[in-house]
């Protein structure tokens, strides 16, 4: 009995090391099949053929599998889960043990293959190297975990009881982070709310980068002119891009600059997408008519492709949609350098929110019947390149809404085509990103207006000692909780 525990000990020995070593390498378990010795086995069975080969205690093991001598052998999809989940939760309990005291957790939600919603929690906290007098903020991931349902209040509910079964209590979280969706900051049953309720000190600060994509998305998609814009640009990548002949004709004229698609979760898609239509829309416009004139493309996918050509071709040669293209241009431009900011990791809240206020200035500059001049000058330059009159095309004339009640005023839509452009795309979308703006990062400005003196130390010079009192008053208010609270503001304006 005793050679016998030794014999499996030994064996259970190499299978955690190998589970370890796929672990820290990222690399898949399984394969199509669990057989050894067979294609497509997976990377565990396949290490383990391998450690055969030098190991005579492995090599046992396998000729013992192979002649059926052996029932039970530790090498199947159940032992690996086993063995995974051993390792995780031991490295998760070290994890949780290097936790001081205060730690702020970040949150994301994403749906697996299996149409199941998985929650990520990731922890974050400073640790401290006493010895050296040393610290260092940690960030770490300790799992998903399924949802069953994804209202703020069942999300909540999970959060704290994975709290709990972790051993952390809530009165020590500090902070809460995410990536500012409806569920996370519903004010009144949204993750941060339900938290704050229990705790007042876990403060809510979203991911800016991804709430200033949340901005770009809500003026995307705020009027029926700025949606039908972007589904030009998208069309005019697919129509290049769904087939090869049309693609080379296409880098035959364009050689620096290609079309790029729209993309709903990558930031710079939209940028990407204008900057070849901003800067080479006279190529891509003679690209367009070189096909739609191509008499050698016959049978009914040439002339699709030729009667598709000339459609695209006539959209992007509008005033309209290069003015369009022009002011969606300056305002991604402006909104991409922010977000490039927003992601540079030693950024502090008082330097995001003032990259912020600078971009909303900017928006609010562009809003002005001078931007709207500047913007129609550029606009002017792409229309003589395209050989097309600097001028508004007329719209189409509705048909009047009949009126059900003799009370409701008459619908009269704007006739004057600049006009029209001007008050329902221009300042639509514009006046949209600036109260996105506004709203979406209040709650960080909130934080930043308790903290940010404590980012800009320099500036408490030109402070009085009473302002500079009345700050850590604030602070100490923020960071106080019943009978807990983590400083004294007397103390700390002594301090600074």
């Amino acid at each position: 009995m005793k050679n016998e525990e030794k014999y499996w000990q030994q064996i259970l020995k190499r299978l955690i090391a190998l589970v370890r070593v796929l672990g820290e390498q990222n690399l898949a378990f399984r394969g199509t099949n669990e057989t050894l010795y067979s294609a497509n086995n997976g990377n565990f069975l396949k290490f383990v053929q391998y450690l055969a080969i030098f190991d005579p205690l492995m090599n046992e093991h396998l000729r013992k599998i192979s002649n059926k001598e052996l029932h039970t052998h530790y090498l199947g999809k159940d032992i690996q889960n086993e063995l995974i989940q051993l390792l995780g939760n031991a490295i998760k309990k070290e994890i949780i043990e290097t936790i001081e005291k205060y730690f702020s957790i970040v949150l994301d939600g994403t749906p697996d293959c299996s149409h199941v919603e998985q929650m990520t929690i990731i922890i974050r906290f400073v640790k401290v190297d006493s010895l050296k007098k040393e610290f260092s903020i940690k960030e770490h991931f300790l799992g998903f975990v399924p949802l069953k349902k994804t209202t703020g209040a069942y999300m909540a509910e999970t959060i704290i009881q994975q709290l709990e079964e972790m051993e952390l209590p809530i009165d020590n979280l500090l902070g809460q982070g995410d990536d500012n969706g409806a569920n996370m900051i519903g004010k009144n049953n949204g993750v941060q709310k339900k938290i704050l309720n229990i705790n007042p000190r876990a403060l809510f600060v979203p991911c800016s980068a991804h709430t200033l994509n949340l901005v770009v998305n809500d003026a995307a998609n705020c009027c029926l002119m700025a949606t039908s814009f972007f589904d030009i640009v998208q069309r005019v990548y697919v129509y290049f891009s769904s087939s090869t002949h049309r693609w080379v004709v296409f880098t035959s004229h364009q050689s620096t600059l290609t079309v790029k698609p729209l993309s709903e979760t990558r930031w710079e898609s939209r940028i990407d997408a204008i900057k070849p239509l901003r800067y080479e829309l006279g190529k891509i416009y003679d690209t367009l008519l070189e096909i739609a004139d191509d008499t050698s493309l016959t049978g009914s996918s040439g002339s699709t492709a030729r009667s598709d050509a000339k459609a695209l071709a006539n959209s992007v040669a509008k005033f309209k949609f290069v003015v369009s293209i022009v002011v969606w241009y300056n305002i991604l431009f402006e909104i991409n350098i922010t977000s490039k900011q927003l992601q540079v990791k030693d950024l502090d809240i008082h330097a995001a929110v003032q990259q912020l206020q600078h971009t909303q200035a900017y928006l609010v500059d562009c809003r002005s019947d001078i931007g709207f001049a500047r913007m129609l000058v550029d606009a002017a330059e792409i229309a003589k390149d395209l050989e097309i009159p600097p001028t508004f095309e007329a719209e189409p004339r509705l048909r009047r809404r009949k009126k059900q009640f003799a009370y409701e005023a008459e619908d009269e839509p704007v006739q004057d085509p600049k006009k029209n452009f001007k008050v329902n795309f221009f300042f639509a979308i514009l006046d949209t990103a600036i109260r996105s703006v506004e709203e979406r990062f209040e709650q960080m400005r909130t934080i930043e207006s308790v903290f940010g003196f404590l980012y800009h130390i320099h500036g408490l010079q030109s402070k009085t000692s009473q302002e500079i009192l009345e700050c850590c008053m604030k602070l100490e208010s923020a960071l106080q909780h019943g009978d807990n609270r983590d400083l004294v503001a007397s103390d700390l304006c002594g301090e600074l």
